[in-house]
């Protein structure tokens, strides 16, 4: 069983600043927006994830990067396909 700790301890014990935290969580939510965990959720429940998955290191901007460019690449694909 895991236990997540509160948020607040999150906060706390994160070495990002707030306004990393708020810029990243942004940018998580931006690429992740169309996955099925996100698209269900409300915007209070899509920000609290977002945020704490900045906070755990689920979110990294290496991870964003990442994603971009497989939806880049899949996108590219689908042009091609349609030609």
């Amino acid at each position: 069983m895991v236990i997540e700790k509160p948020l607040d301890q999150l906060f706390f014990d994160s070495k990002l600043g707030k306004y990393e935290i708020v810029k990243l969580a942004i940018e998580w939510i931006k690429v992740r927006k169309s996955d099925e965990d996100y698209r269900k959720l409300s915007q209070q429940q899509l920000l609290d994830k977002a945020v704490r998955d900045v906070l755990t290191g689920e979110a990294t901007y290496e991870k964003i990067a990442d994603i971009e460019k497989k939806k880049s690449v899949k996108e590219e694909k689908q042009e091609n396909h349609g030609k």
